[in-house]
């Protein structure tokens, strides 16, 4: 798997654990958010780029220029 199918892969299963812990239904949108990120803007480390983005869609901080 390349860097971007495990970014999008962490970003999967961290928005399934938000929609079960939360009681929402918005993890096929985050995934889809997710996925408009380029390739080669994901940082090397994929999971912390999962942390951090998953932490941005929940409002807890703000957009990294990557993400942009």
């Amino acid at each position: 798997m390349n860097r971007k199918e495990r970014f999008i892969m962490f970003v999967f299963l961290g928005a399934i654990a938000r929609d079960i812990s939360q009681g929402t239904r918005d993890s096929q949108l985050i995934v889809l958010q997710a996925d408009r990120i380029p390739a080669g803007r994901i940082p090397l480390n994929p999971w912390n780029a999962a942390k951090v983005f998953l932490a941005f869609v929940d409002g807890r901080t703000r957009p990294h220029r990557w993400m942009l």
